[in-house]
């Protein structure tokens, strides 16, 4: 069972049971919302589920000791349900905010565990539409398989904007504090031993995303897609994405969207950046060790075969830019950043098309760029900064 497949199954299960924060309807009393969690919670047909007596308290209506077992086999516990203001109208249950203490999921073997998972604002319809929530967070996760260390996650955070038929258009998630140990994650073990050649004992990440939709003028814009890892570095990509238009999501979305459709979506911008923190060093202090040579001799080898091993990109000036720039990075690691701003936006359908017939071309189309070792600004992120030419 995967991270996303544990997280899919412990926020529906919990927006099953909590409901989900629309018009303000007159306070529920503990009859009508365990009235309407029984309804929602009996669409599985195979569920079985143990509710209790609720107790209302200032934090809202509450429940102890709920237990949720669904007809695929899933299991999941909670010490303490809170439905904090809950509304019933119809069979739309919503509440200010759902909160789930110590919370336990096990599937065929593999669990989760939550101290705590909070939903804010959530509305559950019992119908395919109109159910939404605002944002969810949770703290002290653990993820574990049979045989295997779990992985420990300080916490997690999604916030949830700009709705249009019951689809969020603006999304910012951070997962922060991943804590991982090489040895359970690598069955031959030869990854964990190079990490721990060059002093990782374990890693500590984290994960940051955010972007937004405006199908008026169709640009999807993707704020960040970041991964960053403690004394390791930091990966984001950024980019700007135009013609998703409201017809064109509705032709994307079909089982069998038009051939054209795809045609219609351009790229206007995108960068990769890589900022080091220390990974580089380390990196390339083991290599030289390997090789019996001191790290200034080891980088002065790499570096002045990089012409002939980028040659095979077949464009020249960008082969000088790249080179260039990774030349000044290796010898101080800092940061690199390759960009791609085309004059005009560009169809994905023509990039994977020039990918294919003309690779050596597409940074001409794309305007790519090369920047290393970018100045930091007052907040810690790399500056605009000049390419290495």
């Amino acid at each position: 069972m995967t991270i996303s497949s544990r997280w899919s199954l412990t926020v529906a299960v919990v927006a099953l049971t909590a409901g989900l924060a629309g018009p303000a309807f007159s306070a529920a009393t503990p009859e009508q919302v365990t009235a309407a969690l029984t309804k929602l919670l009996a669409t599985d047909k195979g569920a079985t589920f143990t509710l209790g007596t609720p107790t209302q308290s200032d934090a809202g209506i509450v429940y102890n000791n709920v237990s949720i077992k669904s007809g695929d086999g899933s299991e999941t516990k909670i010490d303490v349900l809170t439905i904090g203001n809950p509304t019933v109208e119809g069979d739309t249950l919503s509440a200010d905010t759902i909160v789930a203490e110590n919370l336990t999921g096990t599937d065929k073997g593999d669990s989760i565990t939550i101290t705590s998972l909070e939903l804010t604002a959530p509305v559950f319809t019992g119908k395919e539409t109109g159910n939404r929530i605002d944002a969810l967070s949770a703290e002290g996760i653990s993820l574990a398989q049979p045989g295997k260390a779990p992985i420990v996650i300080d916490s997690a955070g999604l916030d949830l904007s700009d709705y249009a038929d019951d689809v969020p258009h603006a999304i910012d998630l951070s997962v922060e504090g991943i804590d991982v140990d090489p040895a359970a994650v690598d069955t031959s073990g030869q990854f964990a031993s190079q990490l721990k050649a060059m002093g990782y004992d374990k890693l500590t990440l984290g994960f940051y995303g955010s972007g937004s939709l405006d199908e008026a003028t169709g640009d999807l814009v993707v704020n960040e897609i970041t991964v960053d890892g403690t004394d390791l570095g930091t990966v984001t990509l950024a980019g700007t994405f135009g013609g998703l238009t409201t017809d064109v999501v509705k032709e994307l979305k079909q089982p069998n969207p038009p051939q054209d459709a795809l045609g219609k979506v351009t790229l206007k911008e995108a960068s990769v950046f890589y900022g080091d923190a220390s990974l580089a060093g380390r990196l390339i202090a083991q290599q030289a060790k390997q090789m019996g040579q001191e790290p200034a001799t080891f980088i002065g080898q790499i570096t002045g075969a990089l012409p002939l091993l980028l040659s095979t990109i077949g464009n020249q000036p960008f082969q000088d830019k790249l080179a260039d720039g990774l030349t000044t990075f290796l010898k101080d690691p800092k940061n690199l950043t390759i960009t791609a701003k085309p004059a005009t936006p560009v169809p994905l359908m023509e990039l994977l098309s020039t990918s294919q017939t003309a690779p050596q071309t597409l940074p001409d189309l794309l305007k790519a760029d090369v920047i290393a070792n970018q100045p930091e600004s007052e907040d810690g992120e790399a500056g605009e900064g000049t390419d290495t030419n």
